[in-house]
């Protein structure tokens, strides 16, 4: 269950404050990927336990300490391939420990998912404590005593009384409950620093906010954990003193009970920030002077241009393990969204990422945007239909079958995915970067659909070309099938747009389902990420039909 948010989902906010980061990471693992991107000045790590055989101790290069832990198949509690199963069935402490820097860093970001395998289970606390800690390689366990932790999270197995608690030191901050029966999706973000505010960008609205110094703040499934808006808890001093005092992170159980948790998905960036201004100048600056930042590299990824010179524009590639130049795969062109103003291919990698776990290629463009180029639909559209037809003419070489490529995207990256599929060019476009071959599907969730200003999404950055750019008006007798996902609440993208589509694209033959969700609105997998795995189980079954899966 990956939340586009990891998708998904936002990291540090790479703004105006643009962040320093020096660490080089030690997780060489294949499962454990890390790069630098000198030019943004960030590292990531990405820990997805597929590397690792089944039954395996996942111990990688970057773990510090690994008791208790194996990896089993995630299934579909995770919705995932392998995954990191806590099991503490002694009477010592589990363990799954990780250095996650070269030295101390100043700011944190991670992310994962859990599940809590015995949700009934009452015998004692059995709580899986999730900390951060100060780095220092050459001591031992530090996770499991409550004096060397920053902070902690617990997470209890017990289906009784409060079940989620926040932890310094021996001190519990807040206590709350969690969903026993759901995975979890949780988000930290941490600010080692003495002086100085940490921005980044809120789970549950998109907004930026602050984070004070020396604090921390707790996002699970959306929904701020925190009791202080923004700001989270000063951390445990002893811990904290000084900046760059964090690096290591991990995740331990208690000696008087049993845990039994599954955890997937681990994502870290850290880093040292030393171009950066007090809270008050921070929280004073508009939504216009933000900046975002376009990617050069995504872990894992093969950066490839697929436009050069003006307007040059790169797309990511994940290929599976075992791809060689020769093979014939199908592959999947997942385009991100954010109302052609925000947004990069971070916002897509996931379902890339996923692809590849499933044999395919997956494929993450970018495409130009109103924040970062200053442009509009049109260039966004553009960008869509050069990006998808420079992969079906470059198929050998990708070692894709054209015949055989699956498009998807989000809310305005759906509406630059149904332009892929769309023969005559629309305005804005080139006649020379058309798509030679139809994409073989689509799958869309809270897709734009129409832009006509009589019944659709028209926001005034179309100009006078809301209905040229409308899909819905302009469809070809003979489109792929499609699969659509729409909340029927979206107040943003209204269902029936969508319902709209679906019933022109039946009335002219052609194969369109749409699955309704009950709730959630236009962002419906932030407030119900069941959502995510349900999505994910339908466009493999969709993909299967269509015989894209088995991708070879």
């Amino acid at each position: 269950m990956r939340n586009p948010i990891f998708t998904r989902s936002c990291y540090y906010r790479r703004t105006r404050l643009l962040p320093l980061l020096i660490v080089n990471f030690l997780l060489t693992a294949l499962c454990a990927v890390a790069f630098a991107d000198n030019e943004n000045n960030r590292s990531l790590v990405l820990e997805d336990f597929e590397a690792y055989s089944l039954g395996e101790e996942p111990l990688g290069s970057g773990l510090r300490r690994v008791e208790q832990v194996t990896v089993v198949d995630g299934g579909s509690a995770l919705n995932s391939g392998h995954a990191a199963h806590f099991l503490d069935d002694s009477d010592h402490v589990g363990v799954l420990e990780y250095v996650v820097g070269s030295q101390g860093v100043d700011t944190l970001f991670v992310e994962f998912d859990v599940i809590n395998n015995k949700p009934v289970k009452n015998k004692g606390p059995a709580s899986l404590i999730f900390s951060v800690g100060p780095w220092n390689s050459s001591q031992g366990i530090l996770l499991n005593a409550a004096a060397r932790r920053a902070f902690g999270l617990e997470l209890h197995q017990s289906g009784s009384g409060k079940n989620l608690g926040l932890r310094v030191g021996n001190s519990m901050l807040q206590r709350g409950t969690y969903d026993h029966a759901k995975p979890q999706n949780v988000k930290v973000w941490v600010n080692d620093r003495e002086k100085l505010g940490l921005a980044y960008i809120r789970p549950d609205n998109g907004e930026e906010a602050i984070l004070d110094p020396n604090s921390f703040v707790v996002w699970i499934n959306g929904q701020l954990i925190s009791r202080e808006p923004a700001s989270g808890y000063p951390m445990l001093a002893a811990v904290t003193a000084g900046d760059a005092g964090i690096g290591r992170i991990g995740f331990n159980s208690s000696t008087s009970g049993r845990a039994d948790f599954t955890i997937d998905n681990l994502r870290v960036e850290t880093g040292k920030d030393q171009t950066v201004s007090p809270p008050s100048q921070v929280v004073s600056r508009s939504a216009r002077d933000r900046q975002e930042i376009t990617p050069t590299s995504l872990s894992g990824a093969e950066t490839i241009a697929y436009r050069s010179g003006e307007n040059s524009m790169n797309l990511f590639v994940f290929k599976p393990k075992d791809w060689k130049a020769t093979d014939r795969r199908s592959a999947l062109v997942y385009f991100f969204g954010g109302g052609w103003t925000k947004g990069t291919p971070v916002k897509a990698e996931s379902w890339a990422r996923w692809a590849a776990a499933q044999g395919m290629i997956g494929i993450a463009p970018d495409y130009r945007t109103h924040n970062r180029f200053g442009t509009s639909p049109l260039e966004s559209v553009a960008d869509g239909r050069a990006a998808y037809s420079w992969v079906v003419a470059h198929a050998d070489e990708l070692g894709i079958d054209p015949h055989r490529i699956a498009v998807g995207g989000t809310s305005a990256g759906g509406h630059v995915a149904l332009w892929t599929a769309i023969g005559p060019t629309p305005p804005g476009s080139s006649q020379k970067e058309a798509p030679a071959v139809k994409p073989a599907l689509l799958f869309l969730s809270s897709a734009v659909t129409d832009t006509s200003t009589a019944t659709g999404y028209t926001p005034n950055r179309f100009g006078d070309y809301a209905e040229d750019l409308s899909p819905v008006h302009r469809l070809d007798a003979q489109m792929p099938p499609l699969l659509m996902f729409h909340a029927v609440d979206d107040e943003l993208v209204h269902y029936s747009t969508a319902v709209n589509l679906c019933e022109k694209l039946a009335a002219s033959g052609n194969q369109c389902e749409l699955v309704s969700v009950p709730r959630g609105g236009h962002g419906y997998s932030k407030g119900y990420p069941e959502w995510k795995s349900r999505v994910r189980t339908q466009v493999e079954k969709f993909l299967a039909q269509n015989k894209l899966l088995p991708a070879g």
